[in-house]
């Protein structure tokens, strides 16, 4: 990596790049809205359009390339041109995912880093450091996306399924309404080689159960049950433990007279009436959730007169 005292340094005053001919932007002759670059930056991209020009894979170019994304974090000709430099030269990939890891934290949204990040890992073939440099991301927000998707292209890739379980429970622990840890829970089970199995559904329906009942109205383990009873080849009929769920929080609310029924519980007790054919019961729940979700309450009158 560069010097801080290089970086104060433009490259057309650097002695290792006198033998470069700048090229400089052309914006034609009259640009309607030039951009005014800084002059570091646009000194920078001048020799990095020289270095295009010549293909050039040298030390210096890794030097320059690391000042424009320090810089630039989304310029992803840079990043592509820095990648092929370093394969071409056979640069040390530790001290390359050292770097990304300083520019993540800087920089975590920016997608160009963490695909510049597997391009790195998927030429070394060695997974071993990502689980905890990804944690490490997540404890920054718990829900970037982009930390999220390249998870599971290692989880995939390197075949890392064990010890998924444990990432997820600890976050959940933190924050049941975390999204996308629910959906990287569904995720594992969906696409790890041994799918999921029937005799886990009861478990896992439990595990869900307690979770919902932390925050009722919290959509995300609504909609994760539905997709593990599926994912099982069942229907919300089929399983006891969840109608259980949604009369408990129904006659609670209604025990001690709050209007407050989780939408989430009366929409799946709403399913699961249909699926039985109880039509007294299945316009009784349309006309609470009329009341209780108002922002859909079109849908849920739509719904009322299908059973009408």
């Amino acid at each position: 990596m560069s010097s801080d005292d290089d970086d104060d340094l433009l490259f057309s005053d650097r002695p290792e790049w006198a033998d470069v001919t700048p090229v400089p932007q052309d914006d034609g002759p009259n640009p309607l809205v030039p951009i005014a670059y800084a002059p570091n930056y646009a000194d920078a991209m001048s020799y990095f359009r020289a270095v295009l020009a010549t293909t050039d894979r040298s030390k210096r170019v890794l030097d320059l390339t690391e000042f424009i994304v320090r810089l630039n974090p989304g310029h992803y000709s840079v990043w592509k041109y820095r990648q092929d430099t370093v394969f071409a030269l056979s640069a040390d990939l530790t001290s390359e995912l050292d770097f990304i890891e300083e520019m993540a934290e800087d920089q975590p949204k920016s997608y160009q880093i963490w695909h510049y990040r597997q391009a790195m890992v998927a030429h070394l073939s060695d997974a071993s450091r990502e689980i905890p440099f990804i944690n490490r991301m997540l404890a920054i927000d718990s829900k970037n996306y982009h930390a999220w998707s390249y998870r599971q292209w290692v989880v995939y890739t390197f075949a890392l399924w064990d010890k998924e379980f444990s990432d997820i429970d600890r976050l959940l622990e933190v924050d049941v309404r975390n999204n996308s840890a629910w959906n990287q829970r569904f995720w594992v089970f969906k696409n790890r080689p041994e799918g999921f199995e029937g005799g886990e559904l009861e478990k896992e329906v439990e595990y869900v159960v307690k979770r919902i009942l932390l925050a009722p109205r919290n959509e995300s383990p609504w909609a994760y049950l539905r997709g593990i009873v599926a994912l099982a080849g069942k229907t919300l009929a089929d399983i006891p433990a969840i109608a259980d769920l949604c009369a408990s929080l129904r006659d609670t609310a209604s025990n001690t007279s709050s209007t407050d029924v989780s939408p989430h519980a009366l929409a799946m007790q709403l399913d699961i009436a249909v699926a039985k054919q109880n039509t007294a019961e299945c316009k009784t729940i349309c006309s609470l959730l009329i009341q209780q979700d108002p922002i859909r309450a079109k849908y849920w009158h739509y719904r009322l007169t299908l059973v009408a």
